[in-house]
């Protein structure tokens, strides 16, 4: 009997620390949800400032770039076109670009393929650049001066676009350009080259620096 009644005791102990441990689960559990839900929302709304801010950099980056270049033409008193052949640490180049003048100073948008990759790889390797020279001797049949000039090129090695490389080039040297109508264009540059690429290993983008060059021969038709 006495055995009986320590038992009958020993259950309701238990149930009483089941319930209690059931309904500190639950607080928990509710805890855990209020502050999972809390941190998403935290989460989403820092990346939707992130993204507010990098889309008015972008904005305000393709205002200013746009000012520019309406500058430029707007003030352009000659226009003219050329075909170059060139040369840096990637590959062979053949390029086009359109020329804006604007007294001593020159704007030249570039579009330009890398041929070994292109033809011979099968890998289409466009080169985007913009080159700006001021032309310190300047006659009716000589021009030559510093040039600066941003390159963009990407080249994708697979079908899956997020290992493509890209490489981001600013390099400074100088231009000449010897004719009237028809000219022969040569201009000569180094400086900085960025190339980013997707590690594998690391699983993620990486960046590395190093010295670039570019050099070019071709000829100019001034309009």
């Amino acid at each position: 009997m006495i055995q009986s009644n320590y038992i009958s005791l020993f259950r309701i102990s238990l149930n009483r620390c089941k319930r209690r441990f059931f309904h500190l689960f639950q607080i928990l559990s509710l805890l855990t949800v209020l502050c999972y839900a809390r941190n998403r929302s935290v989460v989403r709304n820092t990346r939707k400032k992130v993204i507010i801010v990098r889309n008015a950099r972008r904005f305000r980056l393709q205002i200013i770039s746009f000012s520019l270049l309406f500058f430029i033409v707007s003030h352009a008193r000659a226009q003219s076109a050329e075909i170059t052949i060139g040369l840096n640490r990637l590959d062979y180049q053949l390029g086009i670009g359109y020329g804006h003048h604007w007294r001593h100073f020159q704007f030249t948008p570039k579009f330009e393929i890398g041929m070994t990759s292109t033809f011979k790889q099968s890998r289409l390797f466009p080169r985007y650049s913009i080159g700006t020279g001021y032309f310190v001797l300047r006659s009716k049949t000589l021009e030559l001066g510093p040039e600066l000039t941003y390159a963009y090129s990407r080249l994708r090695l697979t079908n899956n676009g997020k290992t493509a490389h890209h490489w981001n080039e600013i390099l400074f040297g100088y231009r000449l350009q010897v004719g009237r109508a028809i000219k022969l264009v040569h201009s000569a540059n180094c400086g900085w080259m960025n190339e980013s690429f997707y590690n594998n290993t690391l699983n993620k983008r990486v960046n590395f620096n190093s010295f670039g060059f570019y050099a070019q021969v071709g000829f100019n038709y001034t309009f």
